[in-house]
């Protein structure tokens, strides 16, 4: 039976929304989707950027930001025991393209071993004014691989 999982870890940036009801604010969505079989496991991440768990953005440089994106999958992707390695698939969505191809070589630092089947698009602004790229991932693992309870 497919079972699925909602994840916020406390270490990535979470898009809360505050409205009359809601004045502490709502989760808009989580970073982290899971869904789970006997055998394995598909995991889905949400857009990352170079934000920080309080919001704020690493840096205005496009290698910083990039390294940034890289370390938050790494910290989704770990804490449902999951690695780069296992990543299948990813969109890389870029304000500036020829900026993208000066720093991309960063990206090899965290697909050591694996290169996923990929797509890239410059597009003409993100969620969050201050940033340059956001990434979004899906893995497999074997179930008997997951560090979370299910």
């Amino acid at each position: 039976m497919l079972k699925r999982k909602f994840l916020s870890p406390e270490n990535v940036w979470q898009r809360v929304q505050k409205t009359d009801q809601c004045p502490d604010g709502e989760l808009l969505y989580v970073p982290i989707t899971l869904n789970i079989d006997e055998s394995r496991t598909f995991i889905y991440l949400a857009g990352q950027t170079a934000r920080l768990p309080d919001g704020s953005v690493e840096s205005d440089n496009m290698r910083d930001q990039l390294r940034q994106t890289c370390e938050n999958i790494g910290i989704c992707l770990n804490y449902v025991g999951a690695t780069f390695d296992d990543v299948v698939t990813s969109k890389t969505y870029v304000l500036d393209l020829q900026e993208y191809y000066g720093v991309s070589d960063e990206r090899f630092k965290y697909f050591k071993n694996n290169r996923p089947a990929s797509t890239l698009l410059q597009i003409s602004g993100l969620g969050f004014p201050k940033c340059k790229i956001e990434i979004t991932a899906e893995a497999i693992i074997e179930t008997s691989r997951l560090t979370i309870d299910y």
